[in-house]
């Protein structure tokens, strides 16, 4: 694919990993038949192709407006697209660079703004997620059928083993995965104790960064990632790296 940067990003080196990615584009579509959206809506600036011209225009200097955040939003950033694409093109890191020029510069609606900042904010922290998750299991039945379908019913999780063993796994469990369905890592404990691993939930693991990275704040979501590096190196120092 040809492409003539903005003056704005050409010498950055996010321009410079964009430029690389677009040049090995060559517009074939074979990623929209793996791309769930474009499966479900049928347009093409919601599959990875249309995306990809999307984010070309805005880096060669056209504005992006609304309607360019919007199929950039729909991306699951899945990056299923990547598997068939012959070309090998990085569909996600530029979607990820693209959404973030976007983000610049389109301002979203004050109700979108208050949605992403709770979701920012409340998602990545464990301490207050879960207990919003319990009340919200607690009174669950009182919900509109809207809220219910997105509140699961509360769960037990099960024994969790307590044999030890010389083969250890560490788990990550900053997510609001042990929230929502707490069976899942206890099942995943009591698989590997009896194939003679003891699985280890690492202290003060946040959120990986997904979350607020996925959201457009990629410095958070990279703090995030970072502390949760830390956290997962000092329990490998304490285990004497038998994890």
């Amino acid at each position: 694919m040809q492409t003539n940067l903005a003056d704005f990003i050409r010498d950055t080196q996010e321009g410079q990993e964009a430029d690389a990615i677009l040049r090995k584009c060559v517009h074939c579509g074979f990623c929209t038949a793996t791309c769930p959206t474009y499966q479900l809506l049928g347009d093409e600036l919601d599959g990875p192709r249309g995306r990809i011209y999307l984010i070309k225009q805005v880096l060669e200097g056209k504005p992006a407006t609304e309607k360019t955040q919007l199929h950039l939003d729909r991306c699951l950033t899945c990056r299923n697209c990547e598997s068939t694409c012959p070309s090998g093109v990085n569909y996600g890191r530029l979607v990820d660079i693209g959404r973030g020029i976007v983000e610049k510069q389109v301002k979203r609606p004050f109700a979108q703004q208050l949605i992403r900042t709770a979701l920012r904010e409340i998602l990545p922290r464990k301490q207050v997620f879960e207990p919003a998750m319990k009340l919200g299991q607690a009174v669950r039945p009182l919900l509109p059928r809207a809220l219910q379908n997105k509140v699961p019913e509360a769960r037990n999780p099960g024994r969790w083993p307590e044999r030890v063993h010389a083969r250890k796994m560490l788990l990550l469990d900053g997510c609001v995965q042990p929230a929502m369905s707490p069976n899942i890592n206890a099942a995943t404990a009591r698989v590997l104790d009896a194939l003679g691993v003891q699985l280890i939930v690492a202290p003060r693991a946040g959120c990986c960064g997904a979350i607020r990275y996925h959201l457009n704040d990629q410095d958070g979501g990279l703090d995030d990632m970072r502390s949760l590096c830390r956290a997962r190196r000092e329990n490998f120092c304490a285990n004497q790296g038998s994890v």
